[in-house]
């Protein structure tokens, strides 16, 4: 445990803190940092490190990699032309939508490869990077935060303790987002959460360049709200996950690891996804999903990516809107350094609302949905078969639209989202 009575050495300054050094925090730090502002960014970790993820990106997620400079044909990155999905003996392909807005294709890297490089990406901008330093606490006053204390060092009995004070704090520290509960921020207990658990591993299965997706996920008579993933990572390597929501009735009595073993046993024995070909342990994570995380900003202090509960509740993408979360609090706090004023930065909860509420809304209705079995089962059975209502539920799930410049599946999408209430 981090001695929070540790030493003080002393008082470090900045314009903007960032707590947290994932795709949230390094996409905030990068966009920043090009205006030129002064910016920090403490982790507890040191990079790079391991992180419990799919490691997908649909082609939202390729949109903000180029928004940040990063360039996603490179080597270390895995090309993905598409979704092929499989559930009560069918199997699709569905490629992505050609449109104006977003690439065509997704990508596949490992977190512990991907955090690492966008975050040399906000370094090489001009973003300081304290690696192994702790946000223990948030320094309020008057009811404005200013900063943090930091406890620096690889050794949790030998830590010092320092105060980085700044201008504002942007919490991404991902879903337990310890500092942004110590700062105030709660949980929703009516929004969706879901849980997951991945493993890879080495197999001679070829995906040929495909996400793939199981929708019936059972236990014994019961079919899961949820959705099994084979994603490949390159060289042989897959990573293989499973996970649940929890608008399902008997989710406490239901773990991640349960979820996953229920999908492995599902699988082709040759693909060899067994104990002997694993390429490291199984872990599982919860996903916060429709933005079920409140307030995501208060005097001082903004929420991005997971740490607001940002991922999409339709599909459980999450680094895409991290990342445009982090793009949006910046672009943000940039204007209200400029301008000195502060009050502008208030205006990124309702952003927030503006840009997701309603998709997500509309999220949330479908995952209630899908919670009841009945339905899981009669949207596996008719709905897998067509083709066309495939093809549009992947661009709807993944939120891939030229809005209102778009053509009739963009005009039906829209049309849907209208209809949500605000989130």
């Amino acid at each position: 445990m981090a001695q929070v009575g540790a030493p003080n050495s002393g008082v470090t300054e900045a314009d903007v803190l960032v707590v947290g050094g994932g795709p949230a925090g390094a996409a905030t730090a990068y966009h920043l940092a090009r205006h030129g502002v002064d910016v920090l960014v403490v982790d507890k970790s040191s990079f790079p490190r391991e992180k419990v993820c799919g490691d997908g990106l649909a082609p939202r997620g390729v949109a903000a990699l180029l928004a940040m400079g990063v360039d996603p044909t490179e080597p270390g990155f895995e090309r993905v032309d598409g979704l092929r999905v499989h559930g009560d003996g069918v199997s699709l392909e569905l490629p992505w939508p050609a449109l104006a807005t977003f690439p065509s294709y997704g990508v596949v890297r490992t977190r512990h490869d991907l955090d690492h490089v966008l975050l040399q990406r906000a370094e090489k901008a001009g973003a300081r990077v304290w690696e192994r330093s702790e946000a223990v606490d948030p320094i309020v006053e008057d009811r404005w935060v200013r900063g943090a204390g930091i406890l620096r060092g690889e050794r949790d009995d030998h830590r010092e303790r320092l105060d980085v004070r700044a201008r504002f704090v942007i919490a991404a520290d991902g879903a337990s987002s310890r500092f942004a509960g110590r700062a105030g921020v709660r949980r929703d207990p009516t929004r969706p959460l879901g849980i997951a658990a991945r493993r890879y591993f080495r197999s001679p299965h070829d995906t040929a360049g495909m996400f793939e997706s199981w929708l019936n996920l059972w236990d014994g008579s019961r079919l899961l709200p949820g959705y099994g993933w084979i994603f490949p990572v390159g060289d042989g390597v897959l990573n293989v996950g499973a996970g649940l929501l929890n608008t399902y009735q008997a989710f406490r009595d239901v773990s991640a690891r349960r979820v996953f073993d229920l999908f492995l046993q599902q699988l082709p024995p040759e693909w060899e996804l067994t104990e002997e070909h694993a390429a490291g342990p199984l872990l599982s994570g919860p996903l916060p999903m429709g933005m079920n995380r409140r307030p995501l900003s208060m005097p001082g202090l903004l929420v991005v990516g997971d740490a607001g509960g940002a991922v999409n509740p339709f599909n459980g993408e999450g680094i895409a809107y991290a990342m445009e979360s982090g793009e949006l609090a910046a672009e943000l706090l940039h204007d209200a350094l400029v301008t000195g004023r502060a009050g502008v930065v208030q205006l990124y909860g309702a952003e927030m609302r503006r840009r997701y509420g309603r998709y997500y809304a509309l999220g949330r209705a479908f995952v209630r949905a899908i919670g009841r079995p009945w339905v899981m089962r009669a949207a596996t059975r008719y709905g897998l078969p067509r083709r066309r209502f495939m093809a549009f539920l992947l661009r709807l799930m993944a939120n891939l639209s030229d809005g209102k410049d778009g053509d009739a599946e963009d005009r039906i999408m829209a049309a849907l989202v209208r209809l949500a209430p605000e989130g």
